[in-house]
This record gives structure tokens, C-alpha cells and sequence, in this order.
């Protein structure tokens, strides 16, 4: 990869570097772990190019991309991240209809991708997430009861919620993007109720598997 907007350096801080990736080699012999997640191997439809779409995702949405200091705006930066990363821009000045068609949301395994990245690379304010909305719920049943002292704190974890949903996803507000976070955050809160734990451990599995990925 060979960034127009940034250095090398720049980049050194992210959880995994595209910019050491030469051209014509593969993320995934550089990075031969994200091949034990069969969502990054998976194919988003041709002719999408995988190897950019994964350099693509780290650019835009790992916490430490200088995409995200360099370019505020969204829109922006997904643009630039695929110009850096080879997408090819079309005669009109945009890009492929399947590029533009995921880097506004509407391709369900790029939008996979991109939480598993999320999840894989910044475990522990994922897992803070999940913890926060497990809390929102079981507010929500005592205000339902009748303890409206609690809206209060209710209306404090939604917009705590709010603000790390948008930490991230590095500010993408997109709307089919949030959702695909959130039923992956439901899943993960329902496992931690005391039945699914207790199933867990006769299982002999771990019930809390999600640790910070150390640099």
C-alpha cells in the first residue's frame, strides 16, 4: 500500500499496519491470524478485491489510523482510505458502483467485516459496550415497574451509549452499519446472563472470552 496523504510512520500506531504491505501481496500473508475469522476470507462479491477491502476497513476504522486525525469528515476519509488502498476511480470521478454501494453501508458482508475488525482490535471497549447496554436493559425493567427515579440514570447510559457506538466506528454514522453492531452486542449481552454463563462452565468453556489485543 502506498498512501497519497500519509508516511509509514504514520501509521505505526494501528493494530495492524497496511501501510507494510507492499503491492501485490496479500494482507493475509503479512497478517496470517485474521485467516482464523472466515468473515475476512469471505468473498463481498465480485469484483470487489478483497486484499484493498481489508486494507480498506484497517485505514478507516482501526482507532489509530491517521485517517481518522487527517480527514473529519466521514465521507472523506472512506474516499481517500480507497483511493490509497488501489480502488480505481471511473472516468466520472467516482468509483466502482459495488465500491461505492459498501462504502455507503449497503453490502451486509463488508459491514460484517468491519464489526469483527471493531471487535477483534479494540476488545475492551467492545466488551464495555456490551456491558453498558446488559445495564440499560435492567434499568429499563425497574423504570417499567414503576421506579422513575431511575430515568435519570436510563437517559445517562443512553447517551453513554450513544458516544461509544460512535467511538467505534470512528464517527461512520451510518444507520445499516449500527445495526449490524447492535445484533452482534445483543448476542454477546444475552451470553452473559447467570444461565448462560453457568451453561458455559459445565461446558467447560470460557465464559468472557474477550481480552485486550496488546500492540
Amino acid at each position: 500500500m502506498n498512501s497519497e496523504n500519509f508516511s509509514p510512520i504514520q501509521f505505526k500506531d494501528m493494530w495492524l499496519d497496511p501501510s507494510v504491505v507492499p503491492d501485490g501481496e496479500s494482507i493475509f500473508n503479512r497478517y496470517p491470524d485474521l485467516k482464523k475469522y472466515k468473515i475476512f476470507t469471505k468473498s463481498a462479491g465480485k469484483p470487489i478485491d478483497n486484499n484493498k477491502l481489508m486494507m480498506w476497513i484497517m485505514c478507516v476504522y482501526d482507532q489509530a489510523t491517521p485517517y481518522r486525525e487527517g480527514f473529519n469528515n466521514v465521507s472523506k476519509r472512506k474516499t481517500e482510505a480507497a483511493r490509497d488502498v488501489g480502488f480505481e476511480i471511473t472516468d466520472s470521478g467516482i468509483f466502482e458502483p459495488n465500491v461505492e454501494q459498501f462504502m455507503k453501508g449497503g453490502n451486509t458482508t463488508v459491514n460484517a467485516k468491519i464489526v469483527e475488525y471493531v471487535r477483534r482490535h479494540r476488545n475492551w471497549k467492545y466488551t464495555y459496550l456490551v456491558a453498558m447496554e446488559n445495564s440499560y436493559y435492567k434499568i429499563m425493567e425497574e423504570v417499567v415497574a414503576g421506579k422513575t427515579e431511575r430515568v435519570k440514570d436510563l437517559r445517562n447510559i443512553q447517551e453513554e451509549l450513544e458516544q461509544t457506538m460512535a467511538d467505534i466506528l470512528n464517527q461512520d454514522d451510518n444507520v445499516v452499519l449500527k445495526d449490524t453492531v447492535m445484533r452482534y452486542i445483543e448476542e454477546e449481552r444475552l451470553s452473559l446472563r447467570p444461565e448462560a454463563i453457568a451453561l458455559k462452565i459445565a461446558k467447560g468453556e470460557t465464559p468472557i472470552q474477550y481480552k485486550e489485543v496488546k500492540k
